[in-house]
């Protein structure tokens, strides 16, 4: 008797705890659905981050590009300044030679009339 209750046993946990194919397929369909679509998502992550990157390169060059003429301009500019600086030095020795030759011809011109 207790080998057949055994048997039993053996066979009714065979018999039940198995699953079935079906069963199995039932259950995991749906997770390989989901598995499929973030696969999808995933790829078009990935596909994204490629195009990103290669905006970001682009972005990256102009950038460079941008800043390699603003130094250009700002050497230019210091140039600029360094000889307007210079032609300022040089306009004001200018008046004050031509102030100087003013009150010389004032002078002279002064000492003609007292003559």
């Amino acid at each position: 008797m207790k080998k057949f209750l055994i048997i039993v046993g053996v066979a009714f946990i065979f018999l039940t705890g198995c699953a079935t194919k079906e069963y199995v397929k039932e259950q995991t369909d749906p997770i390989n659905q989901k598995l499929d679509r973030i696969e999808k998502q995933l790829e078009n992550m990935t596909k994204d981050i490629s195009s990103l990157k290669s905006d970001i390169k682009a972005v990256s060059s102009n950038v460079e590009s941008v800043n390699l003429t603003a130094k250009e301009a700002l050497k230019k500019s210091e140039e600029a300044v360094r000889e307007s600086k210079a032609a300022v030095i040089q306009a004001q020795d200018a008046a004050r030679k031509a102030q100087a030759a003013a009150e010389t011809s004032k002078k002279a011109f002064e000492l003609q009339q007292k003559k």
